[in-house]
Order: structure tokens, then C-alpha cells, then sequence
């Protein structure tokens, strides 16, 4: 059974979920835009085993978390790690696994760097943070920095069915025969309202200058003395899989591991390829992984 529990923070209430009281911990964090913990991490929690006890939360702007409309800048990497600092602390969490999807691995990274003491091993699953530039860089910084088209794109994905179902098969989800119609009607609800679209708009104005994508990782990871498991969708057209392979190179502890036939949503495509994963991690070497 998931539980649901709010954490008070500095920046706002968060929206806190938990299945579990094993020894072994994972701490899993969400992507960008109509994401939130259970949209993404849903089927991976109904698959870990009662070994485990797993969190997720909502950051704020996302789920049932508080809003944050005007998080953008330089506070918005170090908000979200604040946030997940205070899961951590309410938590008690030592030991743990520690996972994030896209822009969520770009905040467990920026995490992992700042307080590695309590990880046992990092997961960024089709992370942000890792490239130097965004696809068509300065057109994109133009963009999201000069327009609200992207408020416009929510909204017709919230409007349009077909738009949604476009969407979801084209980015984020490789096997169509997964986009069923109860996830279209779940990102259309997400979509529903200026919520996502502004989180959006907040995440792409806060991880991008005139020259290069913000955070760029690459030259702090040799300080990541932690197992470090990357994961990439093989047909992630949003990440590069090319710039993955770059930042494993960073340090010895770092592998690669390829989802065949995914897109950027890979943990949801393979929920148990990626629990399968953690539970390598957590009970044997990295070199068996």
C-alpha cells in the first residue's frame, strides 16, 4: 500500500509518498512539465518487494505539492535540492538509492554532489544536466525565454486528445502499445489548467543561458565517489544518449545501461528492468550490474 504524507519545507508543503519499511531505501524523483512522483514512478513502486521502502515526492509546482510559479533562475536547482534535502532529513534516510528522471536527475546529481555522505548509489534515468547545449540551442533559449508558447502547448494537450497521444508517443514512450487510453486521460488531467505549462516554462527558463544548458555536470562528476548507474532510453530524442556515454567516462564508478526500444520515459516502458537494477545495486558489486 502507498502512503501519502506532506513534509513541511522552508519553500512550501510537498506531497510525500511511501510504500514499505525495508531496510533497503530508494528514493526516487520525478520529471519536468504535467510529471509528478506517481505519474512517472507509479509502476516501479508496484513492483518493489516489502525489502524495500521506497519514497517519492511532488516538487513544489508539481502534483499535490504547493505552487511555485516564480521559482526560476538561480534559485530553482537549489530550491528543488533543498526540498529533497528535507525529505531526506524527515525521513531519517542513510544508505539510500537515489534515482531521478530528467530533470529530476539533474537535481539528484546536483544532490549527490553536494551531500554524497548518505548515498549508496546514484540513478539519472534520461537525465538533464548532462548535456552542454540544448537541441537547436539558441533558437530554443529564444523560445522559452522570449514567448509563452509554452503555456499554448499545455493547453492544446489538455484540449485535444490527439495532440496528447502525439506527444506522449513521440517523446516520451517507444511501445504504443503502452500509451493506453487511461495514461492519455492522465496527462490530459495534468495538462488541465496553466499548473504544468508554468512548471514547464520555470524548468526550460532556469536550465538554459544564451550559450549553454544549465546545470552542465560534466566536469564535477569525477567528484561523484558513489556507484553511479546511468540509464538512457535507446530512442530518448530528448537526451542525447551520446552525452550519457561522455559523463559515465568522468569516473570509474559510473556504467551505462541502455533501455532497448525507449523513449524518454524509460522507467515507465521497463518499471522492472529498472528494479532489477536497484536490487543489483543494493545486494551485490558494481561490476555485476
Amino acid at each position: 500500500m502507498i502512503e501519502n504524507e506532506v513534509v513541511k519545507t522552508q519553500y512550501g508543503n510537498i506531497a510525500v509518498y511511501k510504500k514499505g519499511t525495508g531496510k533497503k531505501a530508494v528514493l526516487l524523483l520525478h520529471g519536468a512539465g504535467c510529471d509528478s512522483a506517481m505519474l512517472s514512478w507509479r509502476e516501479v513502486f508496484n513492483i518493489f518487494t516489502e525489502d524495500y521502502s521506497v519514497y517519492a515526492f511532488d516538487f513544489l509546482g508539481y502534483g499535490h505539492s504547493d505552487q511555485a510559479d516564480d521559482l526560476t533562475g538561480d534559485r530553482f536547482y537549489d530550491t528543488h535540492i533543498d526540498c529533497v534535502k528535507s525529505v531526506v532529513e524527515h525521513y531519517h534516510l542513510t544508505g539510500f538509492v537515489l534515482a531521478g528522471l530528467s530533470m529530476g536527475g539533474a537535481i539528484a546529481i546536483g544532490y549527490a554532489l553536494r551531500c554524497p555522505e548518505n548515498i549508496k548509489a546514484l540513478i539519472p534515468v534520461d537525465s538533464w544536466g548532462l548535456s552542454e547545449k540544448m537541441p537547436f540551442h539558441r533558437f530554443s533559449y529564444w523560445y522559452v525565454n522570449r514567448t509563452d508558447l509554452t503555456l499554448a502547448q499545455y493547453r492544446w494537450c489538455a484540449k485535444y486528445r490527439w495532440i496528447a497521444k502525439w506527444s506522449i508517443s513521440y517523446a516520451l514512450i517507444g511501445n504504443k502499445a503502452l500509451i493506453t487510453d487511461a495514461l492519455i486521460d492522465e496527462v490530459m488531467q495534468a495538462c488541465a489548467g496553466d499548473t504544468a505549462g508554468r512548471s514547464m516554462l520555470n524548468f526550460q527558463r532556469s536550465s538554459a543561458d544564451q550559450y549553454r544548458a544549465r546545470p552542465y555536470y560534466l566536469n564535477e562528476l569525477k567528484n561523484l565517489e558513489m556507484p553511479v548507474i546511468y540509464i538512457i532510453g535507446e530512442k530518448d530524442p530528448l537526451v542525447p544518449p551520446n552525452d550519457i556515454a561522455k559523463a559515465a567516462k568522468e569516473n570509474p564508478n559510473s556504467r551505462v545501461k541502455i533501455f532497448k526500444g525507449c523513449k524518454h520515459w524509460s522507467v515507465k516502458e521497463q518499471p522492472r528492468k529498472f528494479c532489477e537494477i536497484v536490487d543489483f545495486i543494493t545486494t551485490d558489486t558494481l561490476q555485476n550490474v
